[in-house]
């Protein structure tokens, strides 16, 4: 019965915080800004509270299913498969054409419940560069996101090979494939946002 976690997870993911966000202001999304269902152009349109509300239900659409599955003693599988099934969910959410957001707030909040010591490492990597990008390349907030996202996205693997003593042992080559899958599928999500930076430079 444990395995109903996983369809649950992926619908839970499926809600889009950014949609309904926008239909509380009479507005949809899609068809401002990015028109990306995700926390960041929720910010650039509807405002900053906006992007802050969004966000956060984002991360706990990630971290819920895995909490859920882990007080229910999930092996590293379910664990695994809750927390993909959170995170494709949110990007590909079956209530609105399987157009969703690009998996980075719920990316995180899954990181958080599965493995806290890196998701903070990444979030203090994501946190830095958005800093950067904003006071010292004077990009503009949102504007600062996508970078600081990708080089995080980026930051994964490695930060995951300095805290694991033993990442492709039998026990954590589940957690470690995943990892890597996830960091590909934010960067992967991000194309078009690493196009423009490359025209830019």
């Amino acid at each position: 019965m444990t395995w109903l976690l996983v369809p649950l997870a992926y619908l839970l993911g499926s809600f889009s915080a950014a949609y309904w966000a926008g239909r509380w202001n009479g507005i949809d999304l899609r068809q401002h800004g990015s028109g990306n269902l995700g926390a960041t152009n929720a910010g650039r349109v509807l405002g900053g509270h906006w992007f802050a509300v969004v966000f956060l239900v984002d991360v706990l659409k990630g971290a819920a299913p895995v909490a859920a599955a882990q007080l229910l003693h999930g092996e590293a599988w379910l664990l695994i498969a809750v927390a993909a099934a959170a995170v494709l969910g949110h990007v590909f959410t079956c209530f609105h054409g399987f157009k969703g957001g690009k998996a980075v707030a719920t990316s995180l909040g899954a990181l958080i419940a599965l493995v806290p010591l890196l998701a903070g490492l990444t979030f203090a990597v994501w946190l830095a560069v958005w800093l950067l990008g904003w006071t010292v390349f004077r990009s503009t907030r949102s504007g600062a996101v996508a970078p600081a996202s990708v080089l995080a996205s980026l930051a994964v693997p490695p930060i995951r090979l300095l805290t694991e003593p033993a990442p492709w042992s039998a026990a954590q080559v589940p957690v470690t494939g995943f990892l890597i899958a996830l960091a590909v599928l934010v960067v992967v999500k991000h194309h078009s946002n690493i196009r423009r930076m490359l025209v830019r430079s």
